[in-house]
């Protein structure tokens, strides 16, 4: 499959394109995704005015077109989210299976709205995000994926 690899500035560029968006929306409390959504998501909770941060954890691939018959939550979201505005952040939405299990446990803790931001999205997905910046059919690295790390003396 071939790979687009995005820079630290196309990425935070991203992520102010999905904040103007997220104006409007106005959410209380922003989900992020562990791993891929963890940067946007902080990064937006900061650029919204510190929006309430929550983190899930949910493991789905385990390399490039390899993944688990389906996602699992690994660390759930603390608290509740009774009749709060609610926006999940994740860095891509591929399959949508992720999202997914996501939205279903953000409606099982009582959000009242839910939308969904991602960076990017690939056309087969079977959630498309309510805001996202660009689609493509590339694996996307991300610069915080990057191999190898060098490790400077």
């Amino acid at each position: 499959m071939d790979k687009v690899y995005l820079t630290w500035w196309q990425v935070d560029r991203a992520i102010f394109s999905l904040a103007d968006k997220l104006r409007e929306y106005k959410p209380d409390v922003i989900v992020g995704i562990a791993r891929g959504g963890l940067i946007p998501a902080v990064r937006l909770s900061h650029i919204l005015g510190d929006i309430e941060l929550k983190i899930i954890d949910v493991k789905f691939y385990t390399d490039i077109n390899e993944h688990a018959e389906m996602p699992k939550i690994t660390i759930p979201i603390y608290g509740d989210l009774k009749d709060k505005r609610v926006v999940i952040v994740d860095d891509v939405s591929d399959t949508g299976k992720t999202l997914q299990v996501v939205i279903n446990e953000v409606k099982r803790l009582g959000a009242k709205e839910i939308k969904v931001a991602c960076l990017a999205m690939k056309p087969w997905t079977s959630v498309v995000p309510d805001f996202y910046v660009f689609r493509t059919d590339k694996w996307i690295v991300f610069p915080w994926e990057e191999f190898p790390v060098v490790v400077r003396e």
